[in-house]
């Protein structure tokens, strides 16, 4: 119930349509795999632990996963207009504060139910103020000829932040368009004309426009508030509603796409919970997890057609999770009530981060008692992964990409550990086999920003690097099983 991964999976439903509908899956499958996983651990041998890199690799994972949440509170700041720091140091404060505090680990679960009801309830106001329910709702969208700027548009009107990410960012143009820049700066268009491609630069004064054609480009090297034109093609969004709601794409980058998720998400969810130790799996455990995995995958599965439906603007320059928290202002642009509602979800997430942090510290404490060692249980230590955590946020990274990075660490060197069980004949080996694919993990995804991948194969082995990493740490583990010859 990481806020980073909550918000990821509306954000992938808007983004890739039903593509996105595989993260969703395994949003349900991914903690419930674990819990039976973790049911039969064989990370628990005395052996296992006598060495302290299986636990300095959760140490990472978990630091990650908070950078990424952490991540998605400078990224909520600045979509207010806020510096990224008043989102990140307020948030950093209160967890770290609530982790180190002795009851912490008695009554965080408080925390869930009000924060998964506030998370909840925006949805619910939508469905009901906008009278159309969400079957009919996905029905217009996929009916939609394009998808279009809204007369009453915040980017028609007085104009908007585009471009999330950091490093360069090119829209494509598919009719004409009259853009006006609102910030400063000159204005940088790739221009095709007759095969020809020539990139023209303009500095324009306040309030002057240029219009594109069909086919130019408009580079961005950061953010830039600028206006557009009612009811013109919003750039980067699909062709068309049927476009989105049925993807087209060729099968194989889609298998290997689905292969990396399904390895990264299910073996970081075995080393989160496995990797503390055997759990019980009785079925007044598991449903209540069930039903409320299906609650709010419902509700994520609204946004992210609402979104589509009444916000298309949201497309532009690439969906960004803390865009979707200003889904109630656009869709209830008549009631009163959506700034609260968007008060409403902040609120639930939260409450879910602090939550999270608390739990996550509890489960790397448990881990601890199983492999031997202490090398977490210092609260400096703690204080030093929020501040290291919340200095890194400051630079804007994709949370996503962080949550996919901290899993996909966790699938690689702890998910064979907890399937598979230490190699008590060679205790070494253990150690090694997890090297390795921490070495692995490492190398594959540096060796992706070095050299960009030429090939679907190549960028979905960079974009998950657990699908070579994983089967190798696996493997070494299953041969290290052999029994040593005297």
């Amino acid at each position: 119930m990481t806020p980073a991964l909550l918000l990821a999976v509306p954000a992938e439903l808007l983004a890739q349509g039903r593509d996105g509908l595989w993260v969703a899956l395994l949003f349900i499958v991914a903690p419930l795999f674990a819990l039976l996983a973790a049911a039969g651990s064989r990370a628990t041998v005395p052996e296992a632990g006598r060495r302290s890199l299986p636990l300095v690799v959760m140490l990472l994972v978990v630091g990650v996963i908070v950078w990424a949440n952490l991540s998605l509170a400078g990224d909520v700041a600045t979509w207010m207009g806020w510096p990224r720091w008043r989102g990140i140091v307020p948030a950093a404060v209160a967890a770290m504060g609530l982790v180190l505090w002795p009851g912490a680990s008695r009554h965080w679960p408080w925390l869930v139910p009000p924060g998964l009801i506030a998370l909840v309830l925006p949805v619910a106001a939508i469905v009901y103020f906008s009278n159309s329910n969400p079957i009919a709702t996905w029905s217009e969208v996929a009916s939609q000829p394009a998808f279009r700027f809204p007369a009453d548009s915040p980017w028609v009107g007085e104009g908007r932040r585009v471009g999330h990410r950091s490093g360069s960012l090119a829209l494509l143009f598919e009719e004409e368009h009259r853009v006006t820049p609102v910030d400063p700066g000159p204005l940088r268009v790739e221009v095709h004309d007759h095969g020809r491609v020539q990139v023209q630069e303009w500095t324009l004064a306040p309030g002057q426009s240029v219009t594109l054609r069909p086919g130019d480009r408009l580079q961005l090297d950061g953010p830039r508030r600028i206006k557009f034109e009612a009811d013109k093609r919003v750039p980067g969004a699909p062709v068309s509603g049927i476009a989105w709601a049925d993807s087209s794409r060729s099968m194989r980058p889609r298998v290997l796409r689905f292969l990396g998720l399904g390895v990264t998400l299910l073996g970081g969810a075995v080393a989160l919970v496995g990797f503390a130790g055997p759990t019980g799996t009785a079925l007044t455990r598991v449903w209540p997890t069930v039903l409320v995995l299906l609650w709010v995958l419902a509700s994520a599965e609204c946004w992210a057609i609402y979104a589509a439906r009444w916000a298309p603007e949201l497309f532009l320059g690439g969906v960004a999770a803390a865009s979707l928290l200003e889904l109630p202002t656009f869709v209830l642009k008549s009631q009163p009530v959506g700034p609260q509602l968007v008060g409403f979800t902040l609120a639930g997430l939260f409450a879910l981060f602090l939550a999270a942090s608390v739990a996550l510290r509890k489960q790397l404490a448990a881990a601890e008692g199983q492999v031997g060692e202490s090398v977490t249980s210092d609260g400096g230590l703690w204080g030093g992964v929020f501040a290291v955590t919340a200095l890194a946020a400051l630079w804007p990274v994709e949370p996503w990409s962080l949550m996919l990075s901290a899993l996909g660490l966790g699938a690689s060197c702890l998910a064979p550990l907890v399937l598979l069980g230490p190699r008590t004949a060679r205790p070494r080996a253990t150690t090694w086999a997890l090297g390795v694919g921490f070495v692995l993990f490492l190398g594959v995804t540096a060796a992706g920003r070095l050299w960009p991948p030429a090939s679907p194969l190549a960028e979905a082995l960079v974009a998950y690097p657990a699908l070579v990493a994983a089967p190798v740490a696996a493997i070494l583990l299953r041969v290290a099983a052999r029994p040593a010859r005297a």
